[in-house]
């Protein structure tokens, strides 16, 4: 019977250990659905806070881009600026450099005019000697003369001859005394005088011992006056020469003077128009210096813009190709600034000599 009564138990038992276990999987699949729920939960709340956290960093990215563009066009702005400067800088350089040009062919014009006028001067001083040497040789004649009229008179007076007065009609013998006088027209004019003739026995004496032969006296006489007269025209020639080579050198100098005076007018215009050159050339180094700082802050910008976003870092790589050109651009202006210093002080160096060079003039 206890036999029996076990077996007739275990079914009871089974049913309970299967409601125990149906009981158990309920509870499992009911924890396991509040687990699938609560991390359902949780993974919409992270995928709703990434959500919020990309837009968030979507428009954080998009107003940087914003900024970004609008930096770049400010530097495009300002880049177009510059190229207008530049362009402003070339044209003002070309002109600078025909200027220069200008005055190196007025300094080429000035030398050749002074190499003219010290070489006219020097065959005037040539000639000056020449004439200074003629005159000398004919007041060394012009003495002798005076001396020869001084002791004609004193013999004269000592001697006591008779004194008759000279007819002027008469051609026998030229007249000895020649004086100066102004003319209504302004000019010198030479005007004559006839000496009184001393005629005795010691003049004809003279004149045979000057004159030997059978002639007659007033042969030998006209003869004498005829030499006298002779030599008093070459006398008459050599003043006029004279005369007229004085006057020469006065209106040469003063040709020379007037010219003179216009080369010292274009010699101040020159060192005014290199006062100007060098004016324009520092304002050109202040506004490169102020164009180089520019640039400097252009590009520590476009390094910044490199960190931002890709496209800025491709923009940031054009505007650094255009400022490597402008670089460039800016070292050849550099360059020709330069040469057109030394230009400018080949120039003044220039004009310093010629100012020597004019001084003893």
């Amino acid at each position: 019977m206890s036999s029996y009564s076990s077996r007739r138990r275990a079914p009871a038992s089974s049913h309970m250990e299967e409601s125990v276990l149906d009981r158990i999987n309920r509870e499992a699949e009911e924890l396991l659905s509040i687990k699938r729920q609560a991390r359902d939960e949780a993974r919409q709340v992270r995928i709703d806070c990434l959500e919020k956290s990309i837009k968030a960093n979507d428009q954080k990215d998009y107003h940087l881009i914003d900024n970004g563009n609008d930096k770049v066009s400010e530097l495009e702005k300002k880049f177009q600026r510059a190229m207008l400067l530049y362009s402003q800088l070339d044209n003002e350089k070309s002109s600078l450099l025909y200027e220069i040009d200008l005055m190196k062919d007025e300094m080429e014009e000035k030398d050749q005019i002074l190499y003219q006028v010290q070489r006219e001067n020097r065959e005037m001083g040539e000639e000056l000697k020449l004439l200074k040497k003629t005159v000398e040789g004919l007041h060394l004649q012009q003495q002798q003369l005076r001396n020869e009229i001084l002791q004609r008179d004193k013999l004269i007076h000592e001697n006591g001859f008779l004194v008759a007065n000279q007819d002027p009609n008469d051609d026998l013998l030229p007249p000895i005394q020649h004086t100066r006088a102004g003319s209504e027209n302004g000019t010198d004019s030479i005007k004559t005088k006839f000496d009184p003739l001393l005629i005795s026995y010691v003049t004809l004496a003279a004149v045979e011992k000057a004159l030997p032969g059978t002639s007659a006296v007033d042969q030998k006489i006209q003869r004498i006056v005829e030499s006298n007269r002779k030599l008093r025209q070459q006398i008459d020639d050599a003043e006029k020469a004279l005369y007229n080579r004085r006057q020469r050198p006065r209106e040469d100098y003063n040709s020379t003077g007037s010219n003179s005076s216009s080369d010292d007018s274009l010699h101040k215009d020159a060192l005014k128009q290199v006062a100007e050159l060098k004016l324009k050339l520092q304002e050109m180094e202040r506004e490169k210096t102020a164009l180089d700082g520019a640039f400097g802050r252009s590009e520590t910008q476009l390094k910044r813009f490199k960190t931002i976003a890709e496209q800025s870092e491709k923009e940031s790589e054009e505007l650094q190709k255009q400022n490597r050109q402008l670089k460039k651009e800016l070292r050849d202006k550099e360059q020709l600034l330069e040469e057109s210093k030394e230009t400018n002080n080949h120039l003044q160096s220039r004009l310093e000599k010629m100012r020597n060079t004019r001084r003893p003039i």
